[in-house]
């Protein structure tokens, strides 16, 4: 579910809060085709591929370019966004109403455990999911790295203005990266109606996990955000758990182990905890400079013990 927020701000540097209603609308996409495909999910999550992509793309050119080619803050942007989320949320709202029975709703898509381990079930959607966002983490890491559409992505992550002047199609590029969070949006909300009823606002209840996973992956790490995946669901599950366990601690309060991690993160350590290029070319240079005091050390040592 975080990945395509986190190409958002890897790319336009956008924290997109619209992106939550992208899941809404890929899990309903899930409920009207699980209807007519049931357990068919490869057919369901290109489908929702589609449709969220398309979404995205609009939203883009309807409020998003407009604003952006007025050189507008990004505190206006992020205003924008919450805007969009309210249109979209009650949109879809509006045509689930008329709907009987589609207010709240499920998929028509069987869950079935495939292993145990540790005593732990582990079912088809879980184990899907997990290869699915690795794949998709290490395809994107590719794709920004070696391809020359990606390279233009970062291109103009780093400087806007440069990339429009060094000949590099912005618009397309721009393009490309909201047809590809939007559809990733749109998967991710069909994974997540599989576990949960299907409403209006399914993905506004996701927002704050989708954030404390960016802000634990330092915005822009794909890597970073499989990670932070994994610690948010840990933290949310299990330690709520042992808290309940042993102090007592109601079940409910597991909404707040998100909000926790983003002010602990937030505070100690700003920048995520995911490893990038940066961080270790800096601790090399630690090491190399420690190394090489070291070096003078010693052989100063050795000089003043010749001459005494």
């Amino acid at each position: 579910m975080s990945i395509g927020l986190t190409l958002t701000l890897a790319v336009v540097k956008l924290p997109n809060f619209a992106h939550a209603e992208f899941l809404t609308v890929g899990a309903y996409v899930g409920v009207v085709l699980s209807a007519i495909f049931p357990n068919n999910l490869i057919i369901i999550c290109t489908c929702a591929f589609v449709v969220c992509a398309i979404v995205a793309l609009a939203i883009h050119h309807i409020v998003y370019k407009p604003l952006m080619n007025r050189k507008v803050t990004i505190y206006f942007l992020v205003l924008a966004s919450f805007a969009v989320a309210e249109f979209v949320r009650y949109s879809v709202y509006t045509w689930a109403s008329v709907h009987p029975g589609y207010l709240e709703t499920t998929q028509n898509i069987k869950i079935y455990n495939i292993a145990t381990i540790f005593n732990v079930q582990i079912s088809n959607i879980y184990t899907i999911s997990i290869i699915l966002a690795i794949v998709i983490s290490a395809l994107l890491a590719v794709f920004f790295n070696y391809t020359y559409l990606g390279k233009s992505m970062r291109a103009i992550a780093n400087n806007f203005d440069l990339a429009r002047i060094s000949g590099i199609n912005v618009s397309f590029a721009v393009n490309i990266m909201w047809i590809i969070a939007g559809g990733l949006g749109g998967v991710g909300g069909v994974f997540l109606g599989t576990y949960t009823s299907v409403t209006p606002v399914l993905g506004f209840n996701a927002l704050l996990d989708i954030f404390a996973v960016v802000i634990i992956a330092g915005l822009t790490s794909f890597v970073g955000t499989i990670i932070g995946g994994y610690i948010i669901g840990f933290s949310t599950n299990t330690i709520i758990e042992a808290l309940n366990y042993y102090f007592g601690v109601p079940i409910g309060y597991a909404p707040l182990i998100p909000f926790v991690a983003i002010v602990v993160i937030l505070m100690f350590r700003p920048t995520g905890l995911a490893p990038n290029a940066q961080t270790g070319a800096m601790l090399l240079k630690k090491l190399t400079r420690k190394n090489k005091t070291s070096q003078t050390e010693g052989e100063n040592l050795q000089k003043s013990s010749g001459l005494k």
